[in-house]
Order: structure tokens, then sequence, then C-alpha cells
């Protein structure tokens, strides 16, 4: 943890005066154009039973946007944990600019005046319910199977739905390979649906098929089931999702997943998770965290997990901690985009 308060604080110090900046409209454009500027600097400090220990920046990222009319974005996302070694913070000798670039893309609403929404370029695609709550939530052991990101391709977005059975029906083209600054193939679709089924429940239905192309592994497909709830207060929140895959690289001695969890305020600064995940074959694990708003945009978390690797008969604990500092002016929410207080 030593080793990550230095950058921290590095954050701290450059990402005030940036979001100051920004945080309006320069004038310098025109009163139709709007820069933003936003990001989010995750460090982690992690160990287990197993005597492994490590610390890094999983997660943070720095996003550049210019936007017109509120009608066209032009979005850039660096990936700052790329500047160094997996699962340190030592500089990465390997640097590559493909996988520093998490996102770069065009969003163009309100195409032909109705409510649809494009995005083109390289960018997470329609897939999941993306709640990550926990504090060190990239040690999830689903994260694979809920995301699809750093890929290039194109995202329509019905934002009336369809029919007037779902509330929103997002539809994916893109490639395989993640992490470049190439477009490869479009081998890969997908499809994502959601519905308000009342004002405090959202279903969201999934289904992708990634066609791997060049690798001679065959085509993956998963199809995902989400559910998420909150109480009319807004203190208790909970959460399900069931993914049915096959043929996935990662998993290969597997076909199903799921996680189950709940986030409960206990006061007006803090959160406790609890999240429970489950992958047939390979591994359970259950977690417990507590997150804490610090400042508005300073915050802490720590966390406990029980891990039984079902392939490897063998059971661990993990501890982490967590700082997390947000700043910008967009009010983005990537880490739990479809809890009910996003703005998204």
């Amino acid at each position: 943890m030593k080793r990550a308060l230095p950058i921290l604080t590095l954050g701290l110090m450059l990402s005030s005066p940036l979001s100051n900046v920004f945080a309006q409209d320069t004038g310098l454009l025109g009163g139709d154009f709007n820069i933003g500027i936003e990001g989010e600097v995750n460090a982690f400090a992690r160990g287990s039973t197993d005597g492994q220990a490590d610390a890094y920046l999983s997660g943070s990222y720095v996003s550049l946007s210019v936007g017109f009319k509120e009608k066209v974005r032009a979005v850039i996302t660096t990936k700052l944990d790329a500047l160094f070694e997996d699962s340190s913070l030592s500089l990465n000798e390997q640097f590559q600019l493909g996988e520093f670039i998490k996102e770069a893309y065009i969003e163009i609403r309100d195409v032909g005046g109705k409510p649809i929404a494009m995005v083109i370029g390289k960018q997470p695609m329609a897939f999941g319910q993306k709640v990550q709550a926990m504090p060190l939530f990239k040690n999830n052991p689903m994260q694979d199977l809920q995301e699809i990101k750093e890929v290039y391709g194109f995202t329509v977005d019905l934002q009336e739905g369809l029919f007037g059975i779902f509330d929103q029906v997002e539809i994916s083209a893109f490639e395989s390979g993640a992490g470049d600054l190439e477009l490869g193939k479009i081998d890969g679709l997908s499809v994502r649906l959601s519905k308000m089924l009342t004002d405090h429940w959202l279903l969201t239905a999934s289904h992708a098929r990634i066609g791997h192309s060049g690798t001679g592994n065959g085509a993956e497909t998963k199809t995902s089931i989400g559910l998420i709830g909150e109480t009319t207060d807004g203190f208790l929140v909970g959460w399900a999702e069931a993914i049915l895959f096959s043929n996935n690289p990662r998993h290969q001695n597997s076909n199903f997943a799921y996680t189950i969890g709940g986030m409960i305020r206990v006061s007006e600064t803090t959160d406790v998770v609890i999240e429970y995940n489950s992958i047939k074959n390979e591994v359970r694990e259950l977690g417990l965290g507590v997150k804490t708003a610090l400042t508005r945009n300073l915050s802490a978390g720590a966390e406990v997990r029980w891990i039984d690797h079902l392939n490897q008969d063998r059971s661990e604990l993990t501890f982490g901690v967590s700082m997390t500092y947000t700043f910008g002016n967009s009010g983005r929410n990537t880490n739990e985009e479809y809890l009910f207080d996003g703005d998204e």
C-alpha cells in the first residue's frame, strides 16, 4: 500500500485543477461546443492466506470528451494502469499505446430526429448489467464473462425500446481482438434488452456471439439474465445475474456462472456490500466489503473474500483495501452504471 499512496497523491494534485478548468464551457469553440474531462484513480492493495500480496491501479482512467449541441460527442479514455506492470506499481517496460487507449469513439444522438443513438469506435459493447459494487471490484472472478470491452465496433441504442415491450434495446457489432488500435474482422454481435418492471426493479437480458476469428478456437456464445432492485428509500440494493456460456477461452471446463449480492447503506456516507459468485467446476466465492466516502471525491474501502478453487482443491482468504478518487464534470458513473442513482 505504501507504493500505491504516492501515485494516488499525484492523482489528487493533478486532477483537481484539471476538473476546475473544464467544469464549464470554455467559450473558445462557441456556445454549441462543450469540453469535459473526468477520471478515476483506484489504488488497491491486497493480500491472501496463500502468502501473495500486491498493489495496483486497476480500473484507473482519464477521459476527455468534446461535444456539439448535445448531439455529437467524441471521447478518448486512457487506462492509467497500462503504465505499470501487472499487479505491481513498477513502470511497464512493454508499454503499448493500444492498451493505454481504453476507449476512442464518437457518439451521435437523436439520429434522424428519433430517440436513437449510435456509438462508433473502441468502446464497451452492449452486454450484462455491469454491477461492480465491491471495493476491489476488479477481483470478481466473473468479470470477463460479464463484459465485452476495449474492442472496435458500433452500437445502436434504441432509447424507446422495442414495440413497447422493452424500455431500451442496444445492438452491437464488433471485432473479437481487444486491447489494440487495429481494426480486426467484425465477427461479434450482441444485444441487450432492458425493462423497468416497476419504479424499483430493472430486468436486463443479453446475448452475444463472439467469433474469435483467426484463433482456431471457434465461436463463443453467452447469454445473461439480470435483475436489480432497491427499496423505496434507496438504502438497500440487491442484484442477481446468471450467465450461460459456451467455448469461453478462459473457462473451457465450465458453461454456467451466477452472482447474487446486496448493498445496504448503514450511514449517510457508508455502504456495506455482500456478494456471492460461482463459476461451475471452477470457483465459488463469498465476499464482504465496506465503502465509505471521506470527501465528495475521495472514498475508501476494505473487503475480505473466501475463495474455494474447485478445480485446484484448495481455498483461501483474501484481504484488500482501496482508495478511489474521482474527478470531472460529466457525472458519468462507470462502476455502477445500472444502479438507480446513475444519470444514464
